[in-house]
């Protein structure tokens, strides 16, 4: 029953609705014409036949017993035929039937009624009636000896051939036009779509101005493909400007990025108080993390490249290491320590820069969570697990702690903006991100980059 439902409620195209409404109007018209010649069988073999035989037979013998044997019809629609029973007492006379010119192939059967339209009913059918004209007949007994009555229904049985005939022509009719409908329909309207369709599947994002054509026969595909085309005119001004725009933001965040890092190195060169380092070593990171966000943005708001182009390679158990020493100093006076668990040789087809990204972010989650015991980075069957003792990590929590170190003097950067660049980091490479956290156990993050695993 669940299958049924499933199949009544699944989607269907308009090509299909209107398909099954012409096949079941056809089969509807079938089955009325079938019942159509069923009934008009029906009416040639009814019992009303019997009935007017006997009718007819009983005046016919009234006519035998008033003396007027010459008054039966022999010729017509009715005929009769008396049989004396001193013709055929005879054993020097002539056959009966060649005496009473009766038909041959019913003097000889006893009394009842016969057809040639087999045995229906009343009716009896012989073998003997096979190629004659159609009839029906009624052999009754009288003193006097046999009386066969007839009706010929030769015409009535040639009008039904006629009006079966006329039937079986007009239901391969209907089937030849429905046939023509439907594929009429499939050429003319699931076609093209179809084709509309491959063909906006085929565009090429890199292909500025790629138009659809709008040379379709028919008007409503026409007017589908013109709507496509303005919408794609819409979408590709709005990336220009969007690509402008970044462009723009590029150029005027690297600029003064870079003008801070040139006065960080010339500050670290020249002779500062103690009290001053701190300061500048808060500027450096923050500039190392701004410079690191904005290569991302710009990274994951440009289209994927196509597979023929080449692609980085980032050696794993190469890059994080470092990245443990470059994540040392967030340690600070914590009773936390962050080592290096079992790393597997491993190389992955992604830019060194969103891998460092999404794994500092993890890195930094762990330590803002871990105030005591450790940080472990590892890599194994190409999935990176960052794993802590700390207090826990509540994803809901990430986005509003975020905005609180953000109001801090030293803000750190890893729980809010950080997991929406992993979500799109991943989102980009296929990559898989799952974090499991208590507050007895601490947070144990994996990244699955085994999608973008070479294998050697």
């Amino acid at each position: 029953m669940n299958k049924l439902t499933k199949l009544i409620s699944k989607p269907r195209s308009v090509h299909w609705w209107i398909s099954a409404a012409l096949i079941a109007f056809g089969l509807s018209m079938l089955t009325a014409l079938i019942l159509q010649n069923f009934s008009s069988q029906h009416l040639i073999e009814h019992k009303f036949w019997v009935n007017m035989l006997k009718s007819i037979s009983a005046d016919h013998a009234e006519r035998i017993r008033n003396g007027q044997m010459g008054s039966l019809p022999t010729t017509g629609i009715v005929r009769s035929w008396h049989i004396e029973k001193t013709l055929a007492e005879k054993s020097d006379a002539k056959s009966p039937h060649e005496t009473s010119a009766a038909p041959d192939y019913l003097v000889n059967h006893p009394p009842g009624a016969y057809s040639t339209e087999g045995e229906y009913g009343a009716f009896i059918a012989e073998e003997n009636f096979a190629g004659l004209n159609s009839f029906h007949a009624l052999i009754v007994d009288l003193p006097s000896g046999k009386l066969i009555t007839m009706i010929d229904i030769r015409e009535l049985e040639d009008q039904q051939n006629l009006d079966a005939l006329l039937s079986t022509t007009w239901a391969v009719f209907l089937i030849v036009v429905i046939g023509g409908l439907i594929t009429w329909l499939h050429a003319n309207l699931v076609r093209p779509v179809r084709d509309l369709a491959e063909r906006m599947q085929t565009i090429d994002p890199h292909n500025t101005g790629a138009r659809i054509p709008t040379t379709y026969k028919r008007e409503e595909i026409q007017i589908i493909a013109q709507a496509s085309n303005a919408h794609l005119e819409r979408v590709e001004k709005f990336i220009e400007r969007e690509r402008s725009l970044l462009d723009q933001a590029s150029h005027e965040f690297r600029t003064p990025i870079a003008v801070i890092s040139g006065a960080v190195d010339v500050l670290k060169q020249i002779s500062l108080p103690d009290t001053s380092k701190p300061a500048l070593t808060r500027i450096e990171n923050a500039v190392a993390d701004l410079s690191e966000t904005m290569v991302a943005l710009l990274y994951l708001a440009r289209e994927a490249t196509p597979e023929t182009e080449p692609v980085d390679v980032t050696v794993l158990h190469e890059l994080l290491p470092r990245l443990i020493q470059d994540h040392e100093h967030l340690l600070g006076n914590k009773s936390a320590t962050l080592k290096l668990g079992d790393i597997e040789p491993t190389f992955i087809a992604a830019p060194e820069a969103m891998v460092r990204i999404a794994v500092s972010n993890l890195i930094r989650n762990a330590i803002e969570n871990t105030d005591a015991g450790y940080v472990e980075l590892r890599l194994h069957k190409s999935i990176i697990s960052v794993a802590d003792s700390g207090s826990g990590f509540n994803p809901v929590e990430a986005a509003r702690r975020y905005r609180d170190s953000l109001r801090q003097s030293t803000p750190i950067r890893g729980q809010g903006l950080g997991l929406f660049l992993i979500g799109r980091i991943c989102d980009r490479f296929g990559w898989k991100l799952a974090i499991q956290s208590t507050s007895s156990n601490g947070t144990h993050a994996t990244l699955d980059v085994s999608t973008s695993t070479i294998k050697l």
